[in-house]
């Protein structure tokens, strides 16, 4: 088992406290012992040894702490000093020993507050008045009633020192109130005469504990059980699993929101990079089409070729053809615009109505006059409007019918 024994140098205090740890790693368990004892105390009486399973396995790390008990609990000077040395402990623990323990632990926990007797209720104290500090409390068999070592002397000091003074004046609407049932507030007390103080102290916080509605464990152990290690370790061994389980149940609910937090991040950094890619492929995009604009000459003469042969085998193609051929030829594409344009003069609206019979179209044959000719022959033939209208017309070629043939009317209407 890990332990190592460190000095606290408190300037609150004015002297070096000592804090002894065991475990490298858990969740910090801040252990008060009992009054006037040292933290030796604790691995002399058993206690350690009692948790040695939850040390050595990394479930908990205890940080053992001293008290100044005899300078306020157990004086005998003046109430207004000890309650104030009181104070100034309550301020040790909370503003050096809980920041030692966070650095020491790196768990990045709350540390949950063990006491025993006296130092049960140095952990009532802290956890109540600094439930965003700390995770909880385990009390056994402590005494959260200052009359047991003041009588009814008490002053603004002694009373934020005295859980059963001060919770009787706490409203259910205090923001405390909604904490304490995200913590884990443990009070156990046996009923053997020797837990007198505990037991009557501990049945007033389970009082106004319930009045607040914080669902607090108060337990009450047998009229046999007494005030000593014996009875503290069976209880300490007893509880100990169940409120690690809690601690767990209750640390997992808050872990969801810091999931979302850092899933938004996550989620955040693939948009980003994505945006970042954009224009990456916004640039790429424009790099291909250039390369496509740079090569369109060569895939159009290659086009033009392959679309050739085709062209010779459906004159429905002819005009496609003819243009891959101007992709093809750059040097005649003056001419051949021109050819086009004439083309499309040379099929208007009427050539689409006589086109209804098949000897028209056979007689006519567009793609045979490609092939016979260059496209700048048939240029050159097809250039005047009144050529196309003497070898289109559809009563040209009616005149297969010898009747029809020997009709000059028809010619005459014709030339209209």
């Amino acid at each position: 088992m890990d332990k190592k024994n460190i000095v606290c140098t408190s300037s609150i205090l004015g002297a070096d406290m000592h804090v002894i740890t065991y475990g490298k790693k858990g969740l910090p368990v801040v252990v008060f012992p009992t009054q006037g004892q040292e933290p030796e105390s604790l691995e002399e009486v058993g206690v350690v040894d009692e948790l040695a399973d939850y040390i050595d396995s990394g479930v908990i790390q205890l940080f053992c702490t001293e008290t100044v008990d005899d300078e306020s609990w157990g004086g005998q000077g003046d109430p207004a000093e000890r309650a104030a040395r009181q104070e100034s402990y309550y301020h040790y623990v909370v503003d050096e020993l809980v920041p030692l323990v966070n650095k020491v632990s790196k768990s990045g926990a709350r540390p949950l507050a063990l006491g025993f007797d006296a130092g049960a209720t140095q952990a009532s104290i802290v956890a109540l008045r600094r439930p965003d500090l700390f995770q909880g409390c385990v009390c056994l068999s402590g005494c959260y009633d200052a009359r047991r070592y003041f009588g009814d002397w008490m002053d603004a000091t002694l009373y934020e020192n005295t859980p059963c003074a001060f919770l009787p004046n706490m409203t259910p609407e205090h923001p405390y109130v909604a904490v304490y049932n995200q913590r884990q507030l443990l009070f156990c007390t046996g009923q053997e005469a020797s837990e007198a103080d505990s037991l009557r102290s501990t049945r007033v916080m389970d009082e106004q504990l319930a009045r607040l509605g914080v669902e607090a464990w108060c337990d009450y152990w047998g009229a046999d059980v007494a005030h000593t290690w014996f009875w503290w370790k069976k209880q300490l061994r007893y509880f100990l699993p169940i409120v690690l389980a809690d601690v767990e149940k209750t640390t997992a609910a808050e872990k969801p929101a810091k999931k979302r937090a850092t899933t938004r991040k996550k989620a955040a950094a693939p948009k980003a990079a994505a945006a970042e890619k954009k224009p990456a492929a916004a640039k790429a995009a424009t790099a291909t089409k250039t390369t496509a604009k740079a090569a369109a000459p060569k895939k159009a003469a290659t086009t033009a070729k392959a679309a050739a042969k085709p062209a010779a085998k459906k004159a429905a193609t002819t005009t496609k053809a003819t243009a891959a051929k101007v992709a093809a030829a750059p040097k005649k594409v003056a001419a051949k615009p021109a050819a086009e344009k004439t083309a499309k003069a040379a099929t208007p609206a009427k050539a689409e109505k006589p086109a209804a019979p098949a000897k028209a179209v056979k007689a006519t044959a567009p793609a045979k006059a490609t092939k016979a000719a260059t496209p700048a022959k048939a240029v050159k033939p097809a250039a005047p409007a009144k050529a196309t209208k003497a070898a289109v017309p559809a009563k040209a070629t009616k005149p297969a019918t010898p009747a029809k043939a020997t009709k000059p009317a028809t010619k005459g209407k014709a030339t209209k």
